[in-house]
């Protein structure tokens, strides 16, 4: 018997996006994904020292409003947004510097 108050069918919505984000773009870089039982209609999304792919998740996504965020020595990029009614957020982790290289390639091709 089920004692947890949610069922895998509250988890539905992010493992059926993640179905068809590999469905239309089975190329994207690997990454490590979350869905927890405690917000089970959020998907969170990370990429580790690679932002070129968090880049290219985040341009599949859709997702703007970056934010760069640090904590000791570790720094990442975070952005959240909806995708098709799913609440996703995608962290990509990388050193101070990769972080501040790939903030300052954003700049510059935005202006």
């Amino acid at each position: 018997m089920n004692t947890s108050s949610q069922t895998l069918r509250a988890q539905s919505s992010p493992v059926l996006l993640l179905a068809q984000l590999l469905a239309a773009h089975p190329d994207l870089p690997a990454v490590t994904y979350h869905i927890d039982y405690i917000v089970p209609g959020e998907l969170q999304i990370s990429v580790h020292h690679d932002l070129a792919g968090f880049e290219e998740w985040r341009a599949v996504l859709g997702l703007s409003d970056l934010e760069v965020r640090t904590f000791g020595q570790s720094t990442w990029v975070d952005v959240a947004g909806a995708v098709a009614d799913v609440p996703v957020r995608l962290t990509g982790h990388g050193t101070a510097a990769e972080v501040a290289a790939y903030v300052a390639g954003l700049s510059a091709v935005a202006a």
